[in-house]
Order: structure tokens, then C-alpha cells, then sequence
């Protein structure tokens, strides 16, 4: 699988661990068609895009005018995929032997066709929904994000939602129930959500956790985008403090915007202080924070820090933190200690840092 030969050094890592059956996972989230470019810092300020960070851009033409821009300025062709928060998570989690399904609204279009037979190719297994026709008719068009990448390695997105903004609870409930029907899995260990489908119509992550919970799963979050976070910080809380996230993970700037603002989430020293006031609403709290390492903590967990080994030569950022999060989170579900799911994580992170 193509998702299998993008990490030989973490595969050997899996290969000395005594076999297991894990437990299945679906990873939740915004399925977008990838398009990956490299700019200059200047292209950025030219465009008001705050780096590092993901600003929507509803309008079509508005956003194809910039991928054309981006694509006219860059000095190498641009690269394109399937990705999406959710399904690099899902990348992982399948080339490391979980049986992984990737759930999430497409398009009714030819970039869906593409899209699947790019995920299918990695080993995940599809429970994707397809969108409901658009007013007046017109089909549905799957997300696309554009991934901009500066000289340092750093990654900043725009992004068109497109279909993938458009998952229902209805739909997300329709499609647990035919991953479980057709794979019959030994036990479904984990449904995993992006902040992502924050933006989804109604209440979609929170009763889609509830309905996780209610088929045995345990429910994980990753925070993604501090914007998103920013934006949606009280209801975040809202449903940390209603015990619907087990597993949550973030990084530093995510962990900051959840941590600062109105309320009682005000003037917080630093991302590890943020980990420390979560920390008690989930089961495990995850913190990346790069080349300074990770912190895990929770309910039961006392703070406690990972170092990680340096990567020399960054060349691309995008993806990380999803990566990670699949590494971790593929070790954590074979039962493996808190270590060893620290090394996998960062050693899927540090794998996808050094390609374009």
C-alpha cells in the first residue's frame, strides 16, 4: 500500500512489537483534495494569509485565482493528494495495521472518483458519504485545500469546504453502522474527529461522540487549526467539560487559543500550563510543541514530557501534527505504554517532515 512504503522507519518500529489484533478506528473529519505549492513569505503578506494557519475561501473563482497565482509564483511544480486532516490520521493508522475507515462527506463529482481510489490505495477503508445535490440541482463539489509552503518548511492553507463541510449526524450515524456491518470488527476502540467538523451543520462532533460512546468507542479530537479553535473556544469547552473527549491533541498555538480569551480560560502562561487545565476533562491530553518534544497528561496521567529526535532537514510541515497523531494513536490502541506511543507519533511526524 502507498501508505505502507511512506514510512520504512516507523514500520520497522511496529515490526518489534509482538503482533495484536488493535482495535478498528474511523477518523472523522473534512475529506479535501490537496493541492500543495511552494511561496515566498512576501506571497503570503500579498495575500493577507496569516502563516501558518487555515483561512476559508468560499468563492470558487476567488480560490482558483489564488491556486493559479500560488502555482504561477511557486519554483516547482505543485504537488496534489487526497488529504485532509482526518484522512492523514487514517493514513497511518492503516499502514500500521489498524483497520482504519475514513469517514467524511465527498462531492458528487470526478475529484471524489479521485479522491477514493487515492485513500483506497493507502489501505484505508471507505465510509464516505456523498453530499446532497446543491440548490437548483447542481451537483455537490468535493473540498480542496491549498497548501502553501515557505522556504522555512512552515505550511499555511486556504481552503474551499466545498462538500466536505456538509456531514450530518444522520450521515455520520448511517455510515459507523455500515463500517461495523461490513467489517465486523473485534471491537471499535476509536472514532476520531478534526476540528473540522466544528464547521459541519448542527451539533455533528458533539452527538457524533455521543453516538461513538453509545457503540463502546472512545472519542478523540484534534484541535488542528487554532483559528477554528479560536472561534469555536466555548463550545470546545463546552464539550470537554461534558466528558465527550477521551483522547485530545493539540499543538502549541491550538492549545493557547483553546486557553486564552473570555471566562476563566484567561492569561495562561504557556501551552503547558493549557495542557494542565485540560488535562483533567479527558482521558489523555496529548501536546506537541516540534523540536522541543511533547507532553502527555489527563485524568489520571501526571504531566509528563517526551523528548524527540531533531529532523535535520525539514523541507515541508503539512500533515505533522495528523501524522503524529496516527502514529500515537496506533500504538495507544494496540495497549502499548505512553513511550513507545510518543516514539511511533514522532517518528510518523518525522517521516512526513522530510518529503514534499
Amino acid at each position: 500500500a502507498a501508505a505502507a512504503a511512506s514510512f520504512p522507519r516507523l514500520l520497522g518500529m511496529a515490526a518489534c512489537v509482538p503482533v495484536v489484533a488493535a482495535p478498528a478506528a474511523v477518523a472523522v473529519g473534512s475529506p479535501m483534495l490537496d493541492t500543495m505549492v511552494r511561496v515566498s513569505e512576501d506571497f503570503l503578506a500579498q495575500h493577507a494569509l496569516p502563516k501558518g494557519d487555515a483561512t476559508a475561501v468560499m468563492d470558487r473563482t476567488a480560490f482558483d485565482r489564488l491556486k493559479a497565482e500560488a502555482a504561477a509564483s511557486s519554483p516547482q511544480p505543485a504537488a496534489t493528494g487526497c488529504g485532509g486532516c482526518a484522512t492523514n490520521t487514517a493514513k497511518v493508522l492503516a499502514a500500521l495495521g489498524s483497520d482504519a475507515a475514513l469517514c467524511g462527506c465527498l462531492g458528487r463529482d470526478e475529484a471524489a472518483a479521485r479522491f477514493r481510489k487515492g485513500f483506497e490505495a493507502c489501505g484505508m477503508r471507505d465510509a464516505t458519504v456523498e453530499a446532497e445535490a446543491a440548490e437548483g440541482g447542481a451537483a455537490a463539489e468535493t473540498g480542496e485545500v491549498l497548501c502553501l509552503v515557505t522556504p522555512d518548511g512552515e505550511r499555511t492553507f486556504a481552503y474551499r469546504p466545498g462538500a466536505s463541510a456538509a456531514l450530518t449526524v444522520a450521515g455520520l450515524a448511517s455510515a459507523l453502522q455500515r463500517f461495523l456491518e461490513e467489517r465486523k470488527p473485534r471491537e471499535l476502540g476509536l472514532v476520531y474527529f478534526d476540528v473540522y467538523t466544528l464547521l459541519c451543520p448542527g451539533q455533528l462532533t458533539e452527538d457524533g461522540m455521543r453516538q461513538a460512546k453509545a457503540l463502546g468507542a472512545r472519542c478523540g479530537l484534534n484541535l488542528g487549526s487554532a483559528g477554528i479553535v479560536s472561534a469555536q473556544r466555548a463550545r470546545l469547552w463546552a464539550l470537554l467539560r461534558a466528558g465527550l473527549c477521551d483522547v485530545l491533541t493539540m499543538n502549541g498555538a491550538e492549545a493557547q487559543a483553546l486557553c486564552s480569551g473570555e471566562g476563566q480560560e484567561v492569561a495562561i502562561g504557556g501551552p503547558q500550563e493549557a495542557l494542565e487545565r485540560v488535562a483533567g476533562l479527558c482521558e489523555l491530553a496529548v501536546l506537541t510543541l516540534g523540536a522541543d518534544g511533547l507532553w502527555t497528561a489527563g485524568r489520571d496521567l501526571a504531566p509528563e514530557r517526551f523528548s524527540v529526535e531533531p529532523v535535520a532537514d525539514i523541507v515541508d510541515t503539512t500533515g505533522a501534527g495528523d501524522y503524529f497523531a496516527g502514529g500515537f494513536l496506533a500504538a495507544r490502541l494496540r495497549g502499548l505504554p505512553l513511550p513507545l506511543c510518543a516514539a511511533w507519533g514522532a517518528a510518523a511526524a518525522s517521516e512526513v517532515l522530510q518529503v514534499f
